[in-house]
C-alpha cells in the first residue's frame, strides 16, 4: 500500500484538512499534557496505578545534539535560539502530526526521542499494531533523513511494543507527573536500540500480537525482534474501512463535525475543575507564559545550565505498587530538596527496571549564581536519601554536568512539550549508567562549583556510546564536616613569578591598591590593636591575585604570613575559619594522624599556656590529648570560652616578636563564630588582616553584628576595586596567551567585551581558543605589517618587558597571534561561564525588571528613558520610571544627566576614575530597617530617574545577555521601533547645521529613505543672528526694496519667493547642508529676485563700507584688509551672542554615538542592509570629522562586509555611496600614512563619480591642458557674472521642486570629487618622484573646476586656498600668491552669517596654517589669534582646538613663550572641558617641547609620562599617528638627555614604528625631526661606547635626514633644525669644515623663516662647538628633571637664564688612527 502514493490520495486529503483552531487557555494547557492525562481520573489520590493495553511507538532523531551543538559552539553563526527551534519543530512537529494523523497520543518528548501511545482492548492490539506500523513507515518514507540549513542531516528511528501497560501518578497537590512502565515500555526501548536511521522495528511481544499476514518482515539475527519492511499491498476501500475501524477502538480520535481538527483537546471547552488539575502536570515557567498570553517561543534559548540526571534501580522482584510507592517517595523528596535551590524536575520516565529523573538548575527565570554547588548538594542529597530511606531500592547513580543546551518547547501546535537537549544532557545520562552507585560530574560542574578539591575523586575514564572527549569525570564525596576539619583552604591562585604585581603593570595593574596595604602595614608597626584591610570587588576582578600577591610580599618582608581562602560551604561550618586559620598558624595543617599533630602542639605550646588545658583543642584540632580534671568540670559554653582565650594566648605569644598577617581570600564565607572570634580578637591583639569580599547580592542576607562592626570600625579601610584600564587587560591577554602582540581587531573586542574585569578577558581567550580562532605564529623581530587595508591598525609589535624573557623558551622563540580568516568576532556570542553569571543576576529580577532590561538591551549599554518608552510595550511613563529607579537602586543601571556624562564615564580616552576608599557603612542583621527613610529613598531615586536623559548598564555583561535571551524575530520588531524613533535625529547637531555628515547624502538615496518621517522639534527655529554690519545691510535693503513702490510689478513674484524661502530656504535648512562646503542657498535664491541695479547698489554699499576690496589691491594690503574685516566681524558678532548661546556648543560626537551608531546597528539586526550601509558611511565620515580613524575604520570594515554579503547584492549598491565608500576608506589610510593604498582607493572613487584621474604623464599632459582651459572658462564666467553682481547663473535654480533635487544630487557628486581630489593632490605632495608635482597639481586645478562647477563660495574659496598651498609647494610663487588672494576676495561675497561665516573662520585657520608651514609667523599669530576669537564665539570647540595648535608653535617658533604659557592654558582648559583625548595629547606633547627646548615647565615629566603610559592604548590615539610620533620621540630625547638608556629603547622603538605611518603634515614633521633627534643622540652613543654600531647607525640616519629634508618641502620652517642636526652629525663623524657650513646654512635659514627658537639653540652649539675659549655649563642638564615651572602671570624675567638654558649637543672624542672599526666577524 505504501508504495502507491495514488491509492492513498483520498486519504491524505482528508487528513491535510486536520487543523487545530485556535485554542482556549485550557487548551494551550492541554497542549503539554497528553490525552492520558486530560482524560484520565483526577478523583485517586496519589500515588495512584492503573493499567491497561495498547501500543507503544518510540521514536528516536539522531543528529539534534549536534545540530544543538553547532549553534552553541560555532560562534561564527550569526543565529538565534529561534532558528534552532523552527529546524527542530519543523522536523518533530511533521512527526508529531504523522502520529496524531494515525491516532496516536504523544506521552512525552525525552529529549530528542517521543514516545507515543495507541491505547485500546486487548483484543484490538493486532490491528493497531497494522496502524501504528504503517504510521511509522509513512514517517520514515517521509521524513526518514532531513538536510538542515547548516549541513546536517537528521535521522529517525523506531521501535514498536504492544501489550500491558502501567500509568504511574506520583506529586502532590502542586506538582504531578506520570510515566508509563511494564514489560511493553522496556521492550519499546530495546526495539528501538536495535534499530539503525530509517528502520523500523517490531518488539517480540508485538511481533507475536500482529497481524503477520499484513506484514513482511526481515528477521534480526540472533534477536527475537523483527524488522519490518512494509505492509502488503490492500485496495484502497479496504484500507479506508480498516482505518475507520481502527479510529472507532481509539476513545477520543477526532470524529464526525471535529474530524478537521488534529487533536480534540485543542477545542475544549473552559473547565476551571479540569484546568486546575492539568496545571499540576506543567512547568510553572510554562504556566506563566500562558497566563501572560506570550508565545512559548519565548523560552526558548540556547542556555548554560547544570543537568542533573537521578537513576533508581529497583529489585527485580519488586511488586508494581511497592514501585509506585517507592517512585512517589523518590519524586518528593527530589522536589523538595531541589526546589531550594530553583531547579525544576523535566521528566519522570521509567525503562529496564530503573526510574530516571531529569532534574535542571537554571532555567529561564530560575539561574542562580552557584548553580553548579547547589545542584552537586542536591544531588549528594537525593542519593543519600534515595539509598537510605527508598524500599526496595538496588542501585542509586546520579550524574551531574553543566554547559549550554537547547531549552525550549519541541513538537508540534498542539501537542508539544518544555525540554532540553544538547551534548551536556546526553553526557550526564551517560555518567549516570556508566559510573553506577555514585554521584559524578563532568570537569565544568567541578570547576564552577569552586569547592576545595577534596571534596571530589577523580575517575577512570570509561568509553560512553555516543559520547566523545567527555574530559575529566569526577565523584563527588559530598560535604562533610570531617573532611574539612582540619584546614585545607590554601590560597587557590598563585602569584606569578615572573610578573610581580608591585614591579610592573603588566598583570593587575593593582599598584595603587598595594600602596594602600604598603603604607597601612608601615603604619601598623608599633599598633596595639590590629589593623584591617578590605578589598571589595567583583568577582573575577583580581582580588585573589591581589591578595596572593601581598602574602608574598608580607613573606619577602619577613613578617609571619598565614593566607587562606573560604568557600562557600564554609560560611555554614561552625568556626571553619578560626580552626582552620590557627591550624595553619600552627602548622599541623598537613598532619596525617593526631600523633603528628599533638606532638607539633606540645612543642609550640610549651610555655604558652598549661599542659591541663591542651585538651580544649580536641575537638577544633582532633587530636587527642587527655581531659584534665579542672577542664571535666566545665559546661560547653564555658569550655568554648576558654578555648577563645587559649587561642588567644598563643597569639598573643607569637605577636612579640613578629608582626602577624592574616590573608583571608573569599572573607564573605566566613562563619558566624568566626567573626565573633575575629571581633573580640582585633580589639585584643595587634594583627594585621587582609580580606577579599565580594559586593552583596540583591538576595544576599546582611552579615551578622560582628561582621558589620568590623567592617565599619576606625580601623578598617574599605577599598573598592575598580575596572582594570584597557592597557592592562591587554597585556595580560599577551600573557595568557604567551604571545608578544595581538591583531588590533582582538584588542578591542577584549576592551569592548572584558569592561576590565581579568576572569571575563580570560573567559573570552579561552572561548575563542576552544573554537580555533586564534592563529599563532613565529615573530621576527624586523617584521613590519603590509600596507594592506586588512592590517592598517594591526599593531606594531610591542616592547617586550624584560620578564618575557624568561617566559619564552631557552631559544627565546618568540610569538604572535592573529585572528583566522573569516572570523566576524562581532558575531560571537558570550562564553557560558559569562552568560551564567549575567543570566543569574536577570532571573533574580521580578518581571517588570526584567522586561525594562531587556528591552534597554536592545537599545545598547548606554540608553534614553525616552526611547526605553517608545519600546516598551504599553507602559506608562510612571510605571517605567518606578522600575528603573528599583533598578538604580540595585546597581542595575545608573544615571547621567546627559548623553555625553554617559560616554566619558564609559571613555577610555580620559584618565580612569581614582582608587575608592571608604568607611563602611553595612547595616547587621539584627539591625531594623528604616521604613520611612526607605520610602524616602525610594522616592529620590524616582526623581532622580524622571530627571535623567541617559542611562546605562553598570554591569555590561548583563546587557549583552539579556539581548541573547530574545528571539530574532522579537529582536527585529523592537529594531525597527528603535529606528523608527531615530532616524528624525539622524543628521549633524544644530550649532552645526543640522546637515548630513556627507554632503547631501540623503539626496542621492531619497528612495532609500522614503520612510523616514523626521520627528517634529518643539523646540524653537534658530534664525538668522547678525554676524557684521554686511549682514545686517544686506537684509535691510533687501526687505526695504521689497516694499518700495518701484517693484509693484515684482510684488506678486516676491511675495511668492518670501513663502517659499519661508518654507525651504530659512537659515536652519540652509544649515542642514554640510557646514564644511556649502554656503547659504539664502543668498542665492534672493539673488534670483532681485534686479541688476539692486545687486550693484548692494556691492557698492559693501564697497563703501570696506568690507569688499577692491581688484587691484596689493598683497599686503589684502591681507591686512582681511585681518580689519575679521576685527570687525568679531566686534559686531558680540551683538549675536545671545542667540548663539541658544545653539550651544556642538553636539556632533554625542550624537553619532547616541543616534547613528544605534541606527546603523538596528538596521543591520533588522536585515535592512542598504540602510545600514547608509548610516555606516555617514558613521565612517562622522569619525573623520571627529578624527577617531579607528572608529571610521571599523565602521567601513563593516559596510566592506555588508556590501559583500549575498543579501546587499541582490539589491542594486548606490553608485555614489560606493564612491564615498572608497573615498572615505582613501581618507582612512591618508591619515594613516598609507599614501599608495590611499591613492588607490581615491582612484576607484574618481571614477565611480565619472572623474577619472590619469596614470601617466601623458594623460597629466592632455588632462591638465583640458582643465586649464576649463578653469578659464569658469573665470571668465564669474567675471562676466560678476560684472553683472550675480552670484548664481541665470536659470540654475527655476524652481524648488524637481530641479532642487537634480541639482542637489549633482551636488553631492561635485562636492565628493572635490574632497577625492583635495585627497589626491595632497598625496601627489608626499611623493619624492620628479613627476609628482605635475600629478599634485592637476588633483588641485581639477578640484578648483569642480568647485568652481558648483557655484558653492565656501568649496571655491577652499579650493583656492589648497591650489595656493600646492603651489607654495612647488615653488610656484606667482600662483601661490594670486590664488591665495583670490581667496581672501572671494570670501569678501559671503555673507557673515551661517555658513558663509564658519568658511571665513576656516579661511582663516588655513592662511594660518600655511603662513606657519612658510615660516610668516607674525601673519599666523594674528590669524591665529583672530581665528582663535571666531571659535570662541561660534563655540566651535574642536576648529578651536586645532587653531590653538598652531598658535602655540607658532609663539614658541617665535620665543614668545609668555603667550605660549597662556595658549596652553586655553587648550587646556578647552580639553578639560569638552573632554576630548585628541587635545589632550596635544597639550601633553607641547609641555614636553617646553622641557626639552625652552627650559622651564608647565606640566612636570612625570605628569606627561603618566598620561601616556594610561592613554597610549586608547583607540582613538593609536589612529594620531603623528602626535603619538611626537610624544614619544619626545619621551625618547628625555631619556637619551639624561643617560637613561633602559628607558630610551621602548618610546625610541615605538616612534621608529610610526615613521611610515604618518603624513607630511606640519605636525608629522615635527615629529620627525624629533625622531632625528633622537637617533643622533644614539649615534654619539654608539661613537662614544660601541664604535662598531657606528657605520649601521651613521647609514640609518642619514637615510632618515634625506627623508625629513624631502618632507619639509611643506613646512620650510623645519629646515633649520634639520641643518643643524646635519651639522652635528658631520662634526661628531670628524667632518668639521661641512658642519660649520651647514651651520651656516642653518643661521641663514633662521633669518628667512624666522624661526628664533632655533636660532637661539644654534647660536649656544655654535658657542661651544666652535668659539668658546673654555667649557660651557650645560644649563639645560643642570636644571633637569626639575625645571622651573612658569605659572599664568609670570614674564621672562622671572625666567633670567632662560634663553641659554639649552641642550648642549657635546661632540665626543674620536680615534684617530681608526674612528670606526668594521664590526669582529667572530670565528667558526
Amino acid at each position: 500500500m505504501l508504495q502507491d502514493p495514488g491509492q492513498q490520495i483520498a486519504f491524505i486529503a482528508n487528513m491535510e484538512q486536520r487543523k487545530s483552531s485556535d485554542c482556549t487557555i485550557i487548551g494551550k494547557v492541554a497542549a503539554h499534557v497528553p490525552d492520558l492525562i486530560v482524560y484520565g481520573d483526577f478523583s485517586q489520590e496519589v500515588p495512584f496505578i492503573e493499567s491497561f493495553d495498547g501500543v507503544l511507538l518510540f521514536a528516536d532523531i539522531s543528529g539534534f545534539t549536534a545540530l544543538t551543538e553547532k549553534f552553541s559552539m560555532d560562534t561564527s553563526l550569526d543565529r538565534g535560539a529561534d532558528q534552532l527551534t523552527q529546524t527542530l519543530n519543523h522536523y518533530v512537529g511533521d512527526i508529531v502530526e504523522e502520529i496524531l494523523v494515525y491516532g496516536g497520543d504523544i506521552l512525552n518528548f525525552a529529549g530528542d526521542a517521543l514516545l507515543a501511545l495507541w491505547k485500546v482492548q486487548r483484543s484490538q492490539l493486532s490491528d493497531i499494531i497494522t496502524l501504528a506500523l504503517k504510521c511509522s513507515l509513512r514517517i520514515q518514507e517521509e521524513y526518514g533523513v532531513r538536510e538542515t540549513e547548516v549541513g546536517l542531516e537528521l535521522r529517525v528511528k523506531i521501535g514498536l511494543s504492544a501489550g500491558h501497560i502501567s500509568k504511574v501518578v506520583v506529586g502532590d497537590n502542586k506538582h504531578q507527573y506520570f510515566l508509563v512502565i511494564g514489560r511493553a515500555v522496556d521492550e519499546v526501548r530495546l526495539a528501538q536500540n536495535l534499530a539503525k536511521a530509517s528502520e523500523v522495528i517490531l518488539s517480540p511481544n508485538c511481533w507475536e500480537l500482529c497481524n503477520r499476514n499484513m506484514i513482511e518482515i526481515e528477521r534480526i539475527k540472533d534477536q527475537r525482534a523483527v524488522k519490518a519492511r512494509y505492509i502488503k499491498t490492500i485496495s484502497e476501500t479496504e484500507f479506508d474501512e480498516f482505518f475507520w475501524k481502527c479510529t472507532e477502538y481509539l476513545q477520543h480520535y477526532p470524529t464526525g463535525e471535529s474530524n478537521s481538527i488534529l487533536r480534540a483537546t485543542s477545542t475544549l471547552s473552559p473547565n476551571d475543575e479540569l484546568e486546575k488539575c492539568l496545571r499540576k502536570y506543567v512547568m510553572r515557567n510554562i504556566l506563566k507564559k500562558i497566563d501572560d498570553n506570550q508565545p512559548l517561543e519565548y523560552l526558548s534559548e540556547l542556555r548554560p545550565v547544570t543537568i542533573v540526571f537521578v537513576n533508581l534501580q529497583f529489585d527485580e522482584r519488586a511488586k508494581t505498587l511497592h514501585l509506585c510507592k517507592a517512585i512517589h517517595d523518590a519524586n518528593v523528596k527530589i522536589s523538595d530538596i531541589i526546589h531550594v535551590f530553583r531547579g525544576k524536575i523535566n521528566k519522570v520516565f521509567m525503562f529496564d527496571k530503573g526510574c530516571t529523573f531529569l532534574c535542571v538548575f537554571g532555567l529561564p527565570g530560575d539561574k542562580q549564581a552557584d548553580e553548579s554547588t547547589h545542584a552537586l548538594d542536591s544531588a549528594f542529597q537525593i542519593f543519600n536519601f534515595c539509598s537510605e530511606k527508598l524500599m526496595k531500592i538496588k542501585l542509586v547513580s546520579v550524574g551531574v554536568t553543566s554547559g549550554p543546551v537547547f531549552c525550549g518547547v519541541v513538537g508540534h501546535r498542539v501537542r508539544h512539550e518544555y525540554t532540553v537537549i544538547g551534548r551536556k544532557v546526553n553526557l550526564a545520562a551517560r555518567m549516570m549508567m556508566y559510573y553506577p552507585g555514585l554521584v559524578s560530574c563532568d570537569a565544568v560542574t567541578y570547576a564552577n562549583s569552586r569547592l576545595p578539591h577534596y571534596f571530589f575523586e577523580e575517575l577512570p575514564q570509561a568509553e560512553m556510546k555516543g559520547v566523545v572527549n567527555p574530559g575529566v569525570v569526577y565523584h563527588y564525596l559530598g560535604i562533610s564536616e570531617k573532611k574539612t576539619m582540619i584546614g585545607k583552604a590554601y590560597l587557590t591562585k598563585k602569584r606569578s613569578e615572573y610578573v610581580p604585581l608591585l614591579v610592573t603593570q603588566c598583570f593587575l595593574g593593582r599598584e595603587k591598591e598595594l600602596e594602600i596595604y604598603d603604607i597601612l602595614l608601615k603604619g601598623f608597626v608599633g599598633s596595639t590593636e590590629g589593623r584591617v584591610i578590605m578589598y571589595e570587588g567583583l568577582m573575577g576582578c583580581g582580588k585573589s591575585q591581589l591578595l596572593a600577591e601581598i602574602a608574598y610580599l608580607g613573606q619577602e618582608a619577613g613578617h609571619r604570613v598565614v593566607a587562606m581562602e573560604l568557600t562557600k560551604v564554609n560560611v555554614q561550618q561552625h568556626f571553619f575559619a578560626i580552626r582552620t586559620l590557627m591550624a595553619m598558624f600552627l602548622e599541623i595543617d598537613a598532619c596525617k594522624t593526631h600523633d603528628a599533630r599533638e606532638h607539633i602542639l606540645r612543642g609550640k605550646l610549651g610555655g604558652v599556656v598549661e599542659e591541663t588545658y591542651y585538651c580544649l583543642l580536641n575537638t577544633i584540632f582532633l587530636v587527642k590529648f587527655p581531659i584534665s580534671a579542672e577542664v571535666s568540670k566545665m559546661n560547653n559554653e564555658t569550655k568554648t570560652k576558654e578555648m577563645g582565650l587559649f587561642l588567644v594566648k598563643i597569639l598573643q605569644k607569637a605577636v612579640e616578636n613578629d608582626i602577624l598577617i592574616f590573608v583571608i581570600d573569599e572573607a564573605h564565607f566566613i562563619d558566624l563564630a568566626s567573626w565573633e572570634f575575629l571581633d573580640n580578637l582585633l580589639s585584643r591583639i595587634p594583627v594585621f588582616m587582609v580580606m577579599s569580599l565580594s559586593p552583596p547580592s540583591r538576595q544576599a542576607r546582611l552579615p551578622c553584628v560582628s561582621a558589620v562592626n568590623i567592617i565599619n570600625s576606625a580601623k578598617t579601610t574599605y577599598v573598592l576595586l575598580r575596572e582594570l584600564k584597557p592597557s592592562v587587560i591587554l597585556q595580560k591577554a599577551c600573557q595568557d596567551l604567551g604571545v608578544v602582540s595581538i591583531p588590533r581587531e582582538l584588542e578591542t573586542f577584549l576592551i569592548q567585551r572584558s569592561h576590565g574585569i581579568p576572569f571575563y578577558c580570560e573567559e573570552l581567550l579561552r572561548n575563542l581558543h576552544l573554537n580555533n580562532m586564534l592563529i599563532f605564529r613565529l615573530w621576527e623581530e624586523e617584521e613590519e605589517v603590509d600596507d594592506e587595508w586588512e592590517g592598517l591598525f594591526t599593531n606594531a609589535i610591542k616592547a617586550i618587558p624584560s620578564k618575557t624573557e624568561s617566559l619564552s623558551s631557552s631559544d627565546n622563540v618568540l610569538y604572535i597571534c592573529t585572528i583566522r580568516q573569516n572570523v566576524k568576532l562581532q558575531n560571537i556570542m558570550l562564553p557560558p561561564t559569562l552568560k551564567g553569571i549575567a543570566l543569574a543576576e536577570l532571573d533574580n529580577m521580578s518581571p517588570s525588571e526584567q522586561m525594562v532590561v531587556k528591552c534597554a538591551a536592545i537599545i545598547g549599554l548606554t540608553f534614553t528613558t525616552e526611547l526605553l518608552l517608545h519600546i516598551l510595550p504599553e507602559w506608562t511613563k510612571r510605571k517605567m520610571n518606578q522600575t528603573l529607579a528599583a533598578l538604580v537602586d540595585s546597581h542595575i543601571f545608573k544615571c547621567f544627566n546627559k548623553r555625553k556624562d554617559s560616554q566619558n564615564a564609559q571613555s577610555q580616552d580620559m584618565p580612569s576614575a581614582e582608587l575608592l576608599v571608604c568607611p563602611g557603612t553595612v547595616r547587621s542583621i539584627g539591625q531594623e530597617s528604616d521604613i520611612h527613610s526607605s520610602v524616602c529613598n525610594r522616592i529620590k531615586q524616582e526623581q532622580l530617574v524622571m530627571q535623567c536623559g541617559v542611562m546605562a548598564f553598570c554591569m555590561p555583561l548583563l546587557q549583552e545577555a539579556a539581548y541573547e535571551v530574545w528571539l530574532k524575530s522579537q529582536k527585529k520588531a523592537l529594531h525597527l521601533k528603535c529606528v523608527s524613533y531615530l532616524e528624525g535625529q539622524a543628521h549633524k547637531c544644530r550649532r552645526c547645521g543640522e546637515g548630513d555628515f556627507i554632503s547631501f547624502h540623503r539626496h542621492t538615496v531619497e528612495k532609500m529613505l522614503e520612510s523616514i518621517e523626521p520627528q517634529e522639534n518643539s523646540s524653537e527655529q534658530h534664525k538668522e543672528y547678525p554676524f557684521s554690519e554686511a549682514a545686517s545691510l544686506i537684509i535691510y535693503t533687501t526687505l526695504k526694496r521689497l516694499q518700495a513702490p518701484s517693484f509693484e510689478g515684482m510684488e506678486r513674484k516676491a511675495v511668492t519667493a518670501e513663502a517659499s524661502l519661508t518654507s525651504t530656504c530659512s537659515l536652519e535648512n540652509v544649515q542642514r547642508t554640510s557646514e564644511d562646503i556649502t554656503t547659504s542657498t539664502f543668498s542665492k535664491k534672493l539673488e534670483l529676485l532681485l534686479p541688476e541695479d539692486f545687486e550693484t547698489e548692494t556691492v557698492k554699499a559693501l564697497k563703501k563700507h570696506k568690507m569688499l576690496p577692491e581688484e587691484n589691491l596689493k598683497a599686503e594690503e589684502i591681507e591686512k584688509e582681511f585681518l580689519e574685516r575679521l576685527d570687525e566681524i568679531i566686534q559686531q558678532s558680540d551683538r549675536g551672542r545671545e542667540k548663539i548661546r541658544r545653539l550651544g556648543s556642538c553636539e556632533c560626537e554625542e550624537i553619532v554615538e547616541s543616534v547613528f551608531v544605534p541606527l546603523a546597528r538596528h538596521c543591520v539586526a533588522m536585515g535592512e542592509y542598504a540602510r545600514a550601509l547608509y548610516y555606516l558611511l555617514e558613521c565612517a565620515a562622522a569619525y573623520l570629522h571627529l578624527s577617531n580613524n579607528y572608529m571610521a575604520f571599523s565602521n567601513l570594515n563593516t559596510a566592506e562586509n555588508l556590501i559583500k554579503s549575498v543579501d546587499l547584492r541582490a539589491t542594486v549598491i548606490n553608485q555614489f555611496e560606493e564612491a564615498t565608500f572608497y573615498s572615505l576608506k582613501g581618507e582612512v589610510c591618508y591619515n594613516m600614512g598609507q599614501m599608495d593604498l590611499a591613492k588607490k582607493f581615491i582612484r576607484k572613487a574618481l571614477i565611480l563619480l565619472n572623474r577619472r584621474f590619469p596614470f601617466n604623464l601623458i594623460g597629466v599632459f592632455f588632462k591638465t591642458l583640458l582643465e586649464v582651459s576649463k578653469h578659464a572658462s569658469h573665470q571668465k564666467k564669474q567675471q562676466f557674472l560678476y560684472s553683472r553682481s550675480k552670484g548664481v547663473p541665470s536659470g540654475r535654480l527655476p524652481a524648488y521642486t524637481a530641479a532642487v533635487s537634480r541639482w542637489e544630487k549633482k551636488l553631492a557628486v561635485l562636492y565628493q570629487q572635490g574632497h577625492c581630489l583635495s585627497l589626491l593632490w595632497q598625496l601627489f605632495s608626499l611623493d619624492t618622484a620628479t613627476n609628482s608635482k605635475k600629478f599634485c597639481h592637476l588633483a588641485a586645478l581639477m578640484k578648483v573646476n569642480s568647485a568652481e562647477e558648483s557655484d558653492d563660495e565656501s568649496q571655491i574659496i577652499s579650493s583656492y586656498t589648497e591650489l595656493s598651498l600646492c603651489c607654495q609647494m612647488m615653488g610656484y610663487q606667482d600662483e601661490w600668491m594670486k590664488y591665495e588672494l583670490m581667496a581672501i576676495q572671494r570670501s569678501s561675497h559671503l555673507q557673515v552669517i551661517g555658513g558663509g561665516l564658519l568658511t571665513t573662520v576656516k579661511l582663516a585657520q588655513s592662511l594660518a596654517y600655511m603662513k606657519l608651514c612658510l615660516g610668516n609667523l607674525p601673519l599666523s599669530i594674528q590669524l591665529g589669534y583672530r581665528a582663535h576669537e571666531m571659535c570662541v564665539r561660534l563655540k566651535k570647540p574642536k576648529l578651536d582646538s586645532l587653531v590653538l595648535c598652531m598658535l602655540f608653535k607658532a609663539l614658541f617658533l617665535s620665543i614668545r613663550y609668555q603667550d605660549c604659557v597662556q595658549v596652553l592654558s586655553w587648550l587646556e582648559e578647552l580639553a578639560v572641558e569638552e573632554e576630548r583625548i585628541i587635545e589632550m595629547a596635544c597639550f601633553f606633547s607641547y609641555c614636553l617641547e617646553l622641557l626639552l627646548y625652552a627650559g622651564f615647565s608647565f606640566k612636570s615629566f612625570k605628569e606627561c609620562l603618566e598620561f601616556i603610559q594610561r592613554n597610549e592604548k586608547n583607540c582613538i590615539l593609536m589612529s594620531q599617528n603623528s602626535i603619538m610620533l611626537g610624544l614619544y620621540s619626545s619621551l625618547a630625547i628625555w631619556f637619551a638627555r639624561l643617560q637613561q638608556w633602559g628607558n630610551f629603547k621602548e618610546p625610541f622603538e615605538k616612534a621608529r614604528r610610526l615613521l611610515r605611518r604618518t603624513n607630511a603634515s606640519f605636525f608629522a614633521t615635527s615629529g620627525f625631526c624629533k625622531f632625528l633627534e633622537c637617533e643622533v643622540l644614539v649615534l654619539r652613543k654608539h661613537i662614544e661606547e660601541k664604535p662598531n654600531l657606528v657605520r649601521e647607525t651613521r647609514t640609518k640616519t642619514l637615510k632618515d635626514l634625506d627623508q625629513v629634508l624631502s618632507r619639509c618641502s611643506t613646512s620650510p620652517i623645519y629646515y633649520p633644525r634639520v641643518y643643524h642636526l646635519k651639522a652635528y652629525i658631520l662634526l661628531v663623524l670628524g667632518k668639521e669644515e661641512q658642519s660649520q657650513i651647514y651651520l651656516s646654512q642653518a643661521f641663514q635659514l633662521c633669518d628667512i623663516y624666522g624661526n628664533l627658537l632655533e636660532k637661539s639653540w644654534l647660536e649656544i652649539s655654535n658657542e661651544w662647538w666652535f668659539t668658546a675659549k673654555g667649557p660651557m655649563e650645560d644649563l639645560w642638564l643642570k636644571a633637569a628633571p626639575d625645571f622651573p615651572k612658569w605659572k599664568i602671570g609670570m614674564t621672562e624675567r622671572d625666567f633670567p637664564e632662560i634663553h641659554k638654558t639649552k641642550y648642549l649637543l657635546r661632540v665626543p672624542a674620536l680615534d684617530i688612527n681608526n674612528p670606526f672599526p668594521e664590526p669582529e666577524i667572530p670565528d667558526v
